[in-house]
């Protein structure tokens, strides 16, 4: 299950910490090819993988272009499993424009 394999103490150092930087160019080799799943492996891997990469990151520049978002002092962001994984209560931010 890809939710208890991304937070497992024995392959992640602070497993239930935000680190984005694990995912760095530099430090690509220090992860396994199956350590981390977001759509799935092998022969039965989300069809849509690479479409939904690039509609995230058109859409984030898009965004990050023209609003700010900074998390109000409310915001405690914790994830729940459901159909997708989703912050508990949503994720309250603050939108300004640039």
């Amino acid at each position: 299950m890809p939710w208890t394999l991304h937070r497992h103490v024995l392959y992640w150092e602070k497993p239930r910490a935000f680190m984005p930087e694990r995912f760095l160019p530099a430090n690509r080799d220090k992860l396994h090819r199956f350590q981390y799943l977001p759509f799935g492996a092998g022969p039965r891997t989300c069809i849509g993988a690479t479409f939904a990469l690039q509609e995230a990151v058109i859409a984030l520049a898009v965004m990050m272009r023209r609003f700010r978002f900074d998390m109000t002092p409310e915001t405690r962001p914790w994830p729940v499993q459901r159909l997708t994984t989703q912050p508990r209560g949503g994720l309250p931010l603050r939108v300004s424009a640039r």
